[in-house]
């Protein structure tokens, strides 16, 4: 594999653990008041989901060259987008529009 496919499975990566944050906090939203089976139908559905597109993109990107650090990169997209959505809220000053799609 070469450096700008590594580099661009990188930035993947990233973007989609980002990506993946932002859809499970939304998942989570629309389950929460449902019982417990159908939630944890919906929730491993939603897991088998992603987790499949993952690897999809993967492979269309390099072959399916899955490394432990391309992992990792996700977890920190995952772990940061909380962050860098709270200070895109506080730089542009836009609105809370989850809790108008999900009133509880």
């Amino acid at each position: 594999m070469n450096n700008s496919i590594q580099l661009l499975s990188f930035l993947l990566s990233f973007l989609f653990g980002i990506c993946f944050s932002f859809a499970s906090h939304y998942h989570y939203e629309m389950v929460s008041h449902l019982k417990k089976v159908p939630r944890y139908v919906l929730t491993f559905l939603f897991i088998l989901d992603v987790s499949l597109f993952y690897v999809l993109i993967m492979y269309y990107l390099n072959n399916g060259v899955i490394h432990i650090y391309f992992v990792i990169v996700t977890l920190v997209g995952y772990c940061l987008e909380g962050k860098i959505t709270s200070l895109i809220k506080k730089r542009f000053k836009l609105f809370n529009f989850s809790k108008k799609l999900f009133p509880k």
